[in-house]
């Protein structure tokens, strides 16, 4: 079981640190993104731009590496659960909008589906499963024995 729970960890963490690329790069894009949803008010899209890119990125790390990772999952599955609740009000209103997961909101692949629910889900399931059962197990500081 410790071998499925490194190789959920290091996808979920992949995953995260994937996701945050294009946000951290265009964070003004992004904001576009969060905007498109209208959960909430556009002053806040801003700063939620500026900050979520570099939390998605920092758990993913301490994923990969092993830091602390009962928090990082934690904060992950946090993660998960309000941009599925956002994906399932999305798709439940009908809004034709990227989901702003892995692109922009120009490049635009059209409404939110089906696929874009089971893939978060399974993605919410993997990093709770690592929350769950990992143990602490391969972490960078114990190759470094700190």
């Amino acid at each position: 079981m410790r071998w499925i729970t490194l190789m959920a960890r290091l996808v979920v963490g992949l995953i995260f640190i994937y996701a945050s690329v294009y946000k951290i790069l265009d964070p003004g894009e992004f904001a576009g993104s969060i905007r498109n949803y209208g959960l909430i008010p556009p002053v806040f899209s801003n700063l939620i731009a500026l900050t979520l890119p570099w939390l998605e990125f920092v758990s993913g790390a301490f994923l990969i590496l092993g830091i602390q990772t009962r928090a990082a999952a934690l904060l992950t599955s946090a993660m998960m659960l309000v941009f599925l609740g956002a994906l399932i009000y999305a798709y439940s209103i009908g809004l034709d909008i990227d989901c702003g997961c892995f692109s922009s909101s120009t490049e635009s692949t059209g409404r939110i589906g089906l696929f874009h629910l089971f893939r978060d889900a399974g993605v919410a399931l993997l990093s709770f499963w690592v929350l769950v059962f990992d143990r602490g197990e391969f972490r960078i500081a114990s190759a470094f024995r700190i």
